[in-house]
């Protein structure tokens, strides 16, 4: 070192004696690990922490993690709602539940019904009259029984009379009525409130009456 040259100050490290003999000398700090890092291996190597699933919202579920089971607090299944009892949101049920019957009606359908009761005329007319309490199925029951019973007195008259002109008559009436009972048929099952010129209004009166 030449002449001229001033010493360096070296700065103070902990475990360093000053150049001051008689300042205090101040011991090493000890460094520690940061709060939940595990111990280090042997040879200095630490893992890696493992991954934490992200934080969700209550109710909801991290990425990855399997949904919780039925009855827990995030659990967001809704109970099946009984038919009849109004839900939560102020809304019935749309219709009755499968399998539920009209305690009035003969477990068909009201067209299925109605052209039913113009198969066999009367015989088939007065049973849908007397099981079925629905108005147009009674209707259509009702002159079914009408037109049937107007149909068999023209058959008797054909069967009596024994003249030329009014047996040919006859037998025109009677083709008519076979033409009209087919009428009948498709019109009750489209489900159609077709009346008959004089025993439509006395089947309608008949079946406002309920029995």
């Amino acid at each position: 070192m030449s002449e001229g040259t001033p010493p360096r100050d070296l700065p103070d490290e902990p475990g360093r004696v000053p150049e001051d003999p008689g300042a205090p000398v101040s011991p090493p700090q000890p460094s520690y690990p940061p709060a939940g890092t595990p111990p280090a291996e042997p040879g200095g190597w630490s893992p890696p922490p493992p991954p934490q699933p992200p934080p969700g919202e209550w109710g909801q579920q991290g990425a990855g993690a399997p949904p919780p089971p039925p009855g827990s607090p995030g659990w967001q299944g809704q109970p099946e709602q009984a038919w009849g009892q109004q839900p939560p949101g102020g809304y019935p049920p749309a219709g009755p539940p499968p399998g539920y019957q009209s305690q009035q009606g003969s477990g068909l359908a009201e067209n299925v019904a109605s052209g039913l009761s113009y198969v066999l005329t009367f015989v088939t007319g007065l049973i849908f009259f007397l099981t079925d309490k629905r108005p147009e199925v009674r209707f259509h029951a009702m002159q079914a029984i009408l037109f049937g019973a107007v149909w068999f007195a023209v058959g008797v008259l054909n069967s009596i009379i024994s003249a030329f002109l009014i047996d040919l008559l006859l037998l025109l009436v009677s083709i008519a009525f076979f033409v009209v009972w087919i009428v009948l048929m498709i019109q009750g099952f489209s489900g159609r409130h077709f009346k008959l010129p004089v025993l439509g209004d006395v089947a309608e009166q008949q079946a406002a009456k309920q029995g």
